[in-house]
Formats: C-alpha cells, sequence, structure tokens
C-alpha cells in the first residue's frame, strides 16, 4: 500500500513538471494564417469530425476545436479566427498536471507529451494540406 501511495505522488509529481515544462517553453501554439475566399470554416468542421476532433467553444468568429479528455494522452487543439476572408491557427496539446496546467505548441523536438503532439500535428497538417497552408513541423 505505502508503495502504490509512493508512485502515485512520484507520478503526479512528474507529470506537474512536465506541466511546468511545457507552460514555461515559451511556445504555447504554433501558428498559420492563410487568405482565402473559400468557405474555411465548413472544411475545418468536416476535417475535425473525421479526426476526432469536437467544437469546444464558439464565440463570434472563434472556434475552438479539441480531440481527447486528457486521460491517458493530452488534449490537442485547434484554434480558428477569421477576420474577413483571413484565417488564423492556433494549434497546440495541453499538459494537465492538476496543479500545474501548461500548453505546448505541435512543433519542436521536446520529448514532453511527444505522441499526442506527433498525433495532432499529423493530422492537423492533413487540414493544412487541403487549406494550401504551410505544414506545422
Amino acid at each position: 500500500m505505502t508503495g502504490m501511495v509512493v508512485g502515485a505522488v512520484i507520478g503526479l509529481g512528474a507529470l506537474n513538471v512536465m506541466a511546468l515544462i511545457a507552460r514555461n517553453s515559451g511556445r504555447p501554439f504554433d501558428q498559420t494564417t492563410l487568405t482565402s475566399d473559400e468557405d474555411v470554416l465548413a472544411q475545418v468542421a468536416t476535417w475535425a469530425q473525421a479526426n476526432g476532433y469536437h467544437l469546444a467553444s464558439e464565440a463570434g468568429p472563434n472556434r475552438v476545436y479539441r480531440k481527447g479528455k486528457g486521460f491517458l494522452t493530452a488534449p490537442m487543439f485547434l484554434e480558428v479566427s477569421r477576420d474577413g476572408n483571413r484565417y488564423t491557427f492556433r494549434s497546440y496539446t495541453r499538459i494537465n498536471g492538476l496543479i500545474i496546467k501548461g500548453d505546448m505548441a505541435l512543433s519542436g523536438g521536446s520529448f514532453v507529451a511527444s505522441v499526442p503532439r506527433a498525433m495532432a500535428r499529423k493530422a492537423q497538417n492533413l487540414l493544412f494540406a487541403q487549406l494550401h497552408a504551410p505544414p506545422i513541423h
């Protein structure tokens, strides 16, 4: 029983350290901007449904899509904002250490949340290719 408690405390500590690393990375998101006269929001909605993302919030021209609950992997996010025919995308994953939360860009070579970041990068690059936007590396 003591071993289980010690293991849980160590695991929680490690998760909070990863969240702290993410929060202090200086890169909380990747940003992509494009200009299009097409209905980009409809294309994003279709992509989201096909890739397991759901609309987490919508406020005027801003939409936030999320994949995952954060139980076994860090949740993945795609934010889309529209200003006329200009669209801005923010891509990131969130590490929730219960005490500390940190957002981290999908690009880069950090080991922190590398699996969900790679999964989100792959899915979101499919969308960016469809929209003729530069991929996340």
